[in-house]
């Protein structure tokens, strides 16, 4: 059956999406990253186009691309500027990488081992519950597969037309993660001797790496090249950071190990072991694998943990390895015999499967969402205070505004909003009486006599 592959990759999306479209707002948190995401998007709606402007930015760090608010877009718009949009599109997107994972490598990687592959990205419920998360990192999977899955063709089959998709790979990284701007030069570096093409054919792929980045070329020609300032600062704080070699090297394995352990037995917690075993064999698979796509998956798990390590950031969250993520399952497959691989592919169900939740988790889109639906029942104008950490009350505003609740500033009628559920709450030096307790979220009502 000629479209049988297709028909397989549907089946797989679609089972991938519903596990993780199953009470997603339960999951899905709402908090600095996403509010800012949820504004940009607004922005987009209003007319206020981005596509010389860089959005996302992190602490610290440097300007990315807007290519992830203008996908957020289509989603705004039909779901009516529902903030559900967001982790909505995300988990779209990791459900397609399950479907693409066999769709991309049945035939280099075989039918059955490709299924299997994707059958556990669309099970495991670490990454379920990470689909769950709205931000940029949530495109690193799928770029990373379609990097693996084009460098192999243009290493296996001298394919051009590869090739200038990788470059045009490169080039939407500076709109993806900054974990993985470096990543494909790196891996060209490393299969170099590999890389046998004219120089024209090299201009080309530099060509179609420009093309995503033109963008951000513009915005720092108009605006005093303060990107690149900000890079160059960044890393000169790397370079002056004293975090010790042996200690980061360490930390990177233990997470590593963190990642898979997480990824199999959603058991989040430190594991040098593990760390240790996949480093062998990620090793094991770029040095002596004859399998040109297990060497390139061990060869991107071996880039990706050198370039945490460069960083010197002993608390390097755990989603810097997100683009080795489906490396370190392929060189988990490629190395254990399957009278290995198929038990813990059976145990790795089981806890998976035991861990599935659809409890809401304290700052979860729900959450906010059932607090602000309980403000409806006052039918006149409110005065609305928040008292939050920085970052938690993200979202509320725009719900208020979404459900047409009326504020005035001067409505006897005064409520506060808060994370500080354990503590009385006050308004003006007066104690507020608790409305709504639900999650890591409270309101309280205070009524000017």
């Amino acid at each position: 059956m000629k479209n049988k592959p297709f028909l397989i990759a549907l089946i797989i999306f679609c089972c991938a999406f519903l596990l993780r479209a199953y009470h997603f707002e339960n999951g899905s948190p709402f908090d600095w990253d996403q509010d800012r995401d949820y504004g940009q998007v607004q922005e987009i709606a209003s007319g206020h186009l981005l596509i010389l402007g860089p959005v996302a930015k992190g602490v610290g760090g440097f300007y990315l691309g807007s290519l992830y608010y203008y996908l957020l877009y289509p989603g705004y718009y039909f779901l009516h500027g529902s903030l559900a949009a967001l982790p909505l599109t995300s988990l779209t997107i990791d459900a397609l990488v399950a479907g693409f994972i066999y769709l991309l490598l049945w035939q280099v990687n075989g039918r059955k081992n490709s299924f299997f592959l994707a059958f556990f990205w669309a099970t495991s419920w670490l990454l379920i519950t990470s689909s769950r998360v709205s931000w940029n990192v949530a495109l690193v999977p799928i770029w990373s597969l379609f990097v693996l899955y084009s460098l192999n063709k243009t290493l296996q089959e001298k394919s051009i037309k590869h090739f200038y998709l990788l470059g045009l790979l490169a080039g939407l990284a500076v709109h993806i993660h900054v974990a993985a701007i470096p990543l494909i030069p790196l891996l060209l570096l490393v299969f170099w001797k590999k890389l046998q093409f004219r120089l024209k054919t090299w201009g080309s792929f530099l060509f179609f790496a420009i093309i995503p980045c033109l963008p951000l070329i513009l915005f720092d020609l108009k605006h005093q090249f303060i990107n690149l300032h900000l890079l160059r600062a960044q890393m000169a704080s790397q370079i002056t950071n004293k975090t010790a070699p042996i200690p980061m090297l360490l930390m990177t394995i233990t997470k590593l190990g963190k990642v898979v352990s997480g990824m199999f037995f959603y058991q989040n917690t430190n594991n040098i072991l593990l760390g240790l075993l996949i480093l062998v064999f990620s090793l094991k698979s770029f040095f002596l694998d004859k399998r040109l796509l297990f060497r390139i998956s061990g060869a991107i798990v071996l880039v990706s943990s050198l370039l945490i390590i460069a960083l010197h950031d002993y608390g390097f969250p755990e989603y810097y390895f997100a683009p080795a993520y489906l490396s370190i399952c392929l060189v988990i497959f490629g190395n254990l015999p399957k009278y290995l691989l198929y038990p813990l592919l059976g145990i790795s169900l089981f806890f998976n499967v035991r861990s599935y939740s659809i409890e809401p988790s304290g700052f979860s889109l729900y959450v906010k969402t059932e607090i602000i639906n309980s403000l409806l029942e006052f039918n006149e104008p409110i005065d609305l205070h928040y008292a939050f950490d920085p970052g938690r009350d993200g979202g509320l505003r725009y719900l208020v505004a979404l459900k047409g609740i009326k504020l005035n500033p001067e409505s006897r009628t005064r409520i506060i909003i808060s994370d500080k559920v354990d503590s009385p709450l006050y308004i003006d030096g007066e104690l507020a009486r608790e409305l709504v307790r639900l999650g890591n979220i409270k309101s309280a009502l205070y009524i000017v006599q």
